[in-house]
């Protein structure tokens, strides 16, 4: 690497932002996606989703059953993307201008802002509530509203710091999350196992029946991975398709994905079936129902499960703010992004009901997003190569190129999102606020799949019939010369 060129060392501050970074700057590997993507997901905001399948009325083996389901569907559908930013050398939302145009691409730095916040803050929430609880049964200490706003400010503090640091301190960091905070969620279905009661549901349904209750678990089950979608490329564009496969890839975030998404979701549903203590409040049943031995580990996960998933939303929300606040540098726009976050999840905590309010934004995001993933998915298995320079041109304000279509934006891709987006508004099912739409299934919610599907069917429809409205003047032409450009392997 030359001296000229953004370095990437542990407990050094990253320099680069959303600029294209050439192939010797290309260091991780697949073992280090494995290990983020793990990582980001070995804390109690993993589990929150299990214990929701059980408050949401269904047993523990119906809510397994909903969990896996949606985690791996989730993940099946993002899976395809790992193919955009190895190649385009920069993010994820930076690399959707290959499809949304140059100017297009801020749709996907705003819903990436919005993901990236609303989960930083239910991370911060998670992570504070359980120091206050756990803090309240060993020593005493109250568990007050002040509390709780010492224990998200000092869990924010945290994750902040990690993050201004940026992608090598944060691969390092959750290879060490990975195997401590596995052995402590492992031994949670060991401190929960005798008062475990498969059996258990609060009898009461929250929407509808059985099989609604367990598509809306299902639903939810697939905001993760879907959640992960923008910031996929902050770790994949570190890696080197000269040297890594396409398969190799795939398999690595599949494993992470999966395999850190069910170990603490399975928990988390094992818990609600075992709690002796039911307020209606995650982290302060868990600690009020756990044995006084696994009062410490909890504390453990909620330290350092908070890091790793707290730190990939404020890095990946630090990145994105760049392209709306180009004169600040990452650093800066870090800071501005865990302030938000920390004011949602004040919002979230103290002004709505705390269970209700992850519902809501993860099925309403989940109803935007998917529209926006499709059309990259769509985009990530017909092209095969990408112009690094072009994907550039926002940053560097400029006009013109292979992304440019119609005065940055490309209609077809907008135009399928805002149909799918549309829809999935208005089909949305929750307690909070349900859409004119909800019904038209008899009660199960259709947001997600159904906006996904308008989405495709609404842009593959111009792939059939409008190809050069999809790909521009230029694009096709050079999608069908891959060899012309230096960024396929």
């Amino acid at each position: 690497m030359s001296a000229t060129e953004p370095r990437d060392r542990i407990g050094h501050i990253e320099e680069a932002g959303v600029e294209y970074l050439p192939e010797s700057a290309k260091d991780s590997s697949p073992r280090n996606l494995f290990a983020v993507f793990t990582g980001a997901n070995f804390g109690w905001i993993s589990a929150v989703y299990g214990w929701v399948a059980i408050q949401l009325g269904l047993d523990f083996w119906s809510a397994v059953a909903s969990t896996v389901i949606g985690t791996l569907l989730g993940t099946l559908v993002v899976l395809p993307l790992t193919r955009i930013s190895p190649r385009t050398g920069t993010n994820m939302t930076v690399s959707s201008g290959a499809f949304f145009g140059i100017r297009g691409r801020l749709l996907g730095s705003g819903l990436s802002l919005l993901i990236a916040i609303v989960f930083a803050a239910i991370t911060v929430w998670t992570s504070g509530d359980a120091l206050v609880a756990t803090a309240h049964r060993m020593f005493g200490l109250p568990q007050t509203d002040l509390a709780r706003g010492i224990a998200y400010g000092f869990v924010s503090a945290l994750i902040v710091v990690v993050a201004l640091y940026g992608h090598a301190t944060i691969v390092a960091m959750q290879k060490w999350i990975v195997p401590i905070a596995g052995v402590v969620l492992l031994l949670g279905f060991l401190a929960f196992s005798g008062t475990f009661d498969p059996t258990f549901s609060t009898d009461e349904f929250s929407v509808g029946g059985f099989w609604q209750t367990f598509i809306l678990s299902t639903v939810l089950a697939t905001a993760g991975p879907i959640s992960y979608a923008p910031v996929i490329g902050d770790y994949t564009r570190r890696i080197s398709i000269r040297r890594h496969s396409d398969t190799a890839i795939r398999w690595a975030l599949f494993g992470g994905m999966t395999i850190g998404t069910l170990l603490p979701a399975i928990l988390g549903a094992f818990a609600g079936a075992s709690m002796t203590v039911d307020t209606g409040d995650f982290m302060t049943d868990l600690v009020g129902s756990s044995p006084l031995w696994y009062l410490a580990p909890i504390l453990i996960v909620s330290v350092i499960g908070g890091f790793g998933q707290g730190v990939l939303c404020i890095y990946a929300t630090g990145l994105d703010l760049e392209t709306f606040f180009p004169r600040l540098r990452r650093v800066h726009t870090t800071a501005l992004a865990a302030g938000v976050a920390v004011v949602l999840l004040y919002l979230g905590v103290f002004v709505f009901n705390a269970v209700d309010a992850i519902t809501s934004a993860t099925v309403i995001l989940n109803a935007v997003t998917m529209p926006w993933v499709v059309v990259l998915v769509i985009g990530a298995i017909r092209t095969h190569s990408y112009d690094p320079n072009d994907l550039q041109a926002f940053a560097q304000r400029r006009t013109g190129g292979r992304y440019w279509f119609t005065g940055g934006w490309n209609a077809p891709a907008l135009i399928a999102w805002f149909v799918g987006s549309v829809f999935g508004l208005l089909s949305v099912y929750t307690d909070l606020y349900e859409g004119p739409l909800a019904n038209i299934l008899g009660g199960i919610d259709p947001s997600a799949l159904g906006s996904g599907l308008l989405a495709a069917v609404v842009y593959l429809g111009f792939v059939r019939f409008a190809p050069h409205a999809v790909d521009g003047p230029l694009g096709r032409e050079i999608a069908c010369d891959s060899s012309s450009l230096s960024t396929t392997p």
